[in-house]
């Protein structure tokens, strides 16, 4: 389990992955399928040995599919909804095991991207080496978050060889982008290796009115003083322009019809003089690892992130007919919102391992702290025209152009938060064959908030102690059922009526699955099955509508199924099932019993892509379909969001050091709503979208 994974040279004639050991760590270069994922347990540890589902979307993948987008990478992962809101250029959406994981389930580098808000951190996937998704609660390790799960992305780092890559790339929507990819050996000795990764796009959405133009930058530098040393500083820098192409829409005329049918696709819901959606993202970080004569490893990975968002819009709150029964169902009802809000994060993680016997069995242990500094300024605010009533849109006739007070801010608060954890793990190879991991952490959370209107200033400490125990069980070669428990938490902010502070929700989870890897590492096939539930969720106060009280449940059950296979003959299948059986058990929102809003409980995957060899050499095609169940729109589970299934294709071609290749998103254009977030708030996913990508490498 705690061995280093060996480099693997694939034969002439199969398609195997590739693996290459860089100073402790893996980086895996071909292929589908992967072999390690260092987020599961923060050491390079084989997926298999792992007693916890884990997915790995590679590179190879990611290109395969044409993926522009950290959620379109994720399409074909069991456990996760990716893209849940529909067709959406301010951020990705996240469910996990029915959950979500929008706001703090995103990692970069093994450190979190904790949004708030409208201020979301967003990252390119071009920038990306491989995408790592832990499912169920892992605050063992990382601490507070999501007890669906986290998403790590692996940023693309210096290598041991020179190499540009650039890229030329074309859409529909009219879009146009440039990206270029060069690594450098800087010196003769091979102790300095630089790499720059840029992308710069201009571009439409299938949104009248709305722009979707991002330029992103990423240089870093290793330095490798001696064989035991590595040190990499990498930096981040992104800026979009954008609008408000999730547009809020009302279930009776996008689900259903209303009197002029269903409103397009395409239809601009905001005021052309007033939908700006701005995003200045900075990140500076470095890692350092350190392996000392005595075999003890030392790692730190400190990074300051900063997202900054200018947010204005015209959203929909409902048909004028659903407020007024006087009123025709042409007319939506609009509000106005204007934020101004940034999010800077200083972060540093460090960890050390080592290994050890006691009698016949081996311990790899890791003890790391890690620290978090968080400040948030938040300035944003609602409001109607100045006579009190709202702006209204002609569906049938739309006028753009028209005349917008922007709000005064309803909410001016700064918001300091800072977040200290402690955490030990235990791998244990009990025999040859029993593994057992075992893992604690606690946790120390400060947040103190200055609200600038009311003038007053507020606290709040927060605590926890999470952990995670599974072990696994080779029954013959390759084949491992496994079990596991794990705890989550996540700190709240606000107070009940009686002003004292919200305590955290927590998560805790029951595991039992099984994973077969075959030794040539070809394929691996996966199945899980979980009892998950989420306490202490906020619901409304029966005795004051206007209050919330801590006294909500929701549990999440279900199975997931995947197999990734890279065999002979250039042949790579990706397939996933998950079934989920969504319940809130406890509630005082009159939604007892039923199925959360928005969230689907069935999904499921297939793709083949074939890389042709002899006379076909350097072709290669591919397609998929995603399918993913009914949801619903309202509490009461009487407005039903049907299900629906889409086609994805690719097809490319190679000759000598130049490639071109052609994907295609929602083959043949299905119309379909994404999800609904109520019954006045529905997204339409995204119809067919084109990607041409002329690629040049030396």
């Amino acid at each position: 389990m705690t061995s280093p994974v060996l480099a693997q040279e694939a034969n002439s004639d199969e398609t195997v992955l590739q693996t290459i050991l860089v100073n402790g760590k893996t980086a895996e270069k071909k292929g589908f399928v992967a072999r390690t994922a260092n987020s599961a347990t923060k050491t390079t540890t084989d997926i298999d040995r792992v007693p916890q589902s884990v997915s790995v979307v590679t590179r190879d993948q990611m290109d395969a599919q044409g993926a522009d987008s950290v959620g379109a990478a994720l399409r074909y992962t069991p456990g996760v909804r990716s893209e849940a809101y529909g067709v959406d250029t301010r951020y990705d959406w996240f469910f996990m095991r029915g959950f979500s994981a929008q706001d703090n389930g995103l990692y970069l580098d093994g450190l979190q991207l904790h949004s708030q808000s409208y201020a979301n951190f967003r990252v390119d996937p071009y920038g990306l080496e491989r995408e790592e998704v832990l499912l169920g609660p892992s605050s063992s390790l990382f601490g507070a978050g999501s007890p669906g799960g986290l998403i790590n992305l692996v940023s693309k780092k210096p290598e041991d060889e020179d190499f540009t890559e650039l890229s030329f790339i074309g859409g529909v929507p009219q879009s146009g982008s440039v990206a270029i990819d060069v690594n450098r050996v800087l010196n003769e000795d091979g102790t300095l290796l630089g790499r720059l990764t840029a992308l710069g796009r201009l571009g439409e959405t299938q949104v009248d009115n709305v722009d979707d133009d991002h330029v992103f930058i990423a240089p870093s530098l290793t330095v490798k003083p001696d064989e035991d040393t590595r040190i990499t500083i990498m930096a981040k820098v992104q800026k979009d322009k954008t609008g408000t192409a999730t547009s809020f829409l009302p279930y009776g005329a996008s689900v259903g019809s209303a009197s002029f049918g269903r409103i397009p696709t395409d239809f601009f819901t905001g005021d052309t003089d007033f939908d700006s959606y701005e995003r200045d993202q900075l990140m500076l970080g470095y890692e350092i690892e350190h392996t000392f004569d005595n075999g003890l490893k030392f790692s730190q990975n400190t990074r300051y992130s900063r997202v900054s968002t200018d947010y204005e819009t015209l959203y929909g709150v409902g048909l004028a007919s659903s407020y007024f029964s006087t009123y025709p169902d042409t007319l939506l009802l609009r509000q106005a919102l204007v934020a101004d809000q940034t999010v800077g994060t200083f972060q540093t993680d460090n960890h050390l391992e080592g290994n050890f016997n006691t009698g016949t069995m081996h311990h790899h242990v890791l003890a790391g702290l890690d620290y978090s500094y968080e400040d948030f300024d938040n300035k944003y605010g609602f409001g109607n025209d100045p006579s009190g009533n709202y702006y209204a849109l002609d569906l049938t006739n739309p006028v753009y152009g028209i005349s917008v007070t922007t709000p005064d801010y309803t909410t001016n608060a700064r918001t300091r938060t800072h977040r200290l954890g402690l955490y030990i793990q235990d791998q244990v190879d009990v025999t040859d064959k029993l593994d057992l991991t075992a893992g604690l952490r606690q946790d120390w959370v400060y947040q103190e908030t200055e609200d600038r209107i009311a003038n007053t200033e507020s606290s709040n400490h927060d605590s926890a102690l999470t952990g995670r125990i599974g072990a696994s069980y080779e029954l013959f070669s390759g084949f491992r059922p496994y079990v596991s428990y794990s705890t989550s938490f996540n700190p709240l902010t606000g107070a009940d009526v009686n002003r004292n502070a919200f305590d955290p929700e927590t998560g805790k989870q029951y595991e039992i699955g099984a994973k077969y890897q075959d030794p040539e590492g070809r394929f691996r096939l996966t199945a899980a099955w979980f009892d998950l539930t989420r306490q202490n969720v906020l619901t409304t106060d029966p005795a004051n509508a206007a209050n919330k009280i801590q006294t909500g449940e929701v549990e999440s059950r279900g199975i997931e199924l995947q197999g990734t296979v890279s065999v002979v003959d250039g042949w790579d299948i990706l397939a996933s099932f998950t079934n989920y059986d969504l319940e809130i058990t406890r509630s005082e929102n009159d939604d007892q019993g039923m199925t959360p809003i928005g969230v689907p409980e069935r999904m499921a995957s297939l793709w083949v892509s074939h890389s042709f060899t002899d006379k076909l050499e350097g072709l290669r095609i591919g397609a998929g379909a995603r399918y993913v169940g009914r949801s619903y729109a309202n509490g009461a589970n009487t407005l039903v969001v049907p299900s629906y299934v889409v086609a994805d294709a690719g097809i490319g071609y190679t000759y000598k050091n130049a490639d071109i290749s052609l994907n295609v998103s929602n083959l043949f254009d299905k119309h379909y709503v994404a999800a609904c977030a109520g019954d006045k708030a529905c997204y339409y996913g995204e119809r067919r979208s084109l990607q041409a990508k002329l690629t040049f490498k030396w």
